[in-house]
């Protein structure tokens, strides 16, 4: 899954999720959906209008959601008898 973050006229973030090409409402339902499908997150785009602490901030959060996943499927794949 590929998230896309933007910031609305009001500078408010809003998060949107990459579906076969087209931007959708994001949901944290379809993104824990995603990740026990596919394991990980996609590189996040990021639009134009944040800081590079923002854009920093935001791939500093996927990549930590991956590696907690890639950690919780690790101990799974080791702790089946």
């Amino acid at each position: 899954m590929k998230l896309v973050f933007k910031k609305d006229e009001e500078h408010q973030v809003r998060v949107f999720q990459l579906v076969d090409g087209e931007e959708r409402d994001f949901s944290y339902v379809d993104m824990i959906r995603a990740l026990m499908q596919s394991g990980q997150l996609e590189e996040p785009d990021i639009s134009e209008g944040f800081t590079d602490a923002e854009a920093k901030s935001i791939g500093s959060m996927i990549t930590r959601i991956n590696r907690q996943i890639a950690e919780l499927r690790e101990s799974d794949t080791t702790s089946v008898p």
